[in-house]
């Protein structure tokens, strides 16, 4: 084989490896995109009102209440329950405290999982707020009737309450 065929080669690996791990990498986005509503107990339409935020033992928390306006995955809830994030020391900085991101101060989606009888977290890690615009309404409503209701198809549970 000449040079010219050995590089042309050479080249064409590295277009399908490029193709393949950008293929990957799309797919797992998808998934991790949707990993919020698979570990979410609880799915939400409501509105954040921020209390104070302070630090803890483990990092700083960010508190408030999350009043709830519709319930469209899981238990029906009040309408106004606890919300705590904590901002691990790792992640935060010491001084100042850590603000509230101003997108999750209005109506959205909020994807939870409860810390104790009437106090909810972000459904994943403290990196996330669990907080999503409501203009993705669909999206996530179109995700739960397929995944979260019906997991699988031919799923068909006589005792489910969702």
């Amino acid at each position: 084989m000449n040079r010219t065929g050995h590089h042309r080669s050479i080249l064409r690996a590295l277009g399908l490896l490029l193709l393949l791990v950008g293929a990957s990498a799309f797919h797992l986005y998808g998934i991790e995109k949707d990993w919020i509503a698979h570990e979410a107990q609880v799915i939400v339409v409501g509105t954040f009102k921020p209390n104070p935020t302070y630090p803890w033992f483990d990092g700083w928390r960010l508190t408030g209440t999350i009043n709830i306006n519709e319930v469209l995955y899981g238990p029906q809830l009040p309408h106004q329950v606890r919300f705590r994030l904590v901002c691990e020391w790792s992640a935060c900085e010491r001084w100042p405290p850590p603000n509230y991101p101003s997108e999750v101060l209005v109506q959205g989606l909020w994807f939870l999982r409860r810390v104790d009888e009437n106090t909810w977290e972000p459904s994943l890690s403290t990196s996330d707020t669990g907080f999503r615009f409501l203009s993705d309404r669909g999206y996530w409503e179109k995700y739960i009737r397929q995944y979260k209701i019906h997991p699988w198809p031919g799923f068909h549970s006589k005792t489910s309450t969702y």
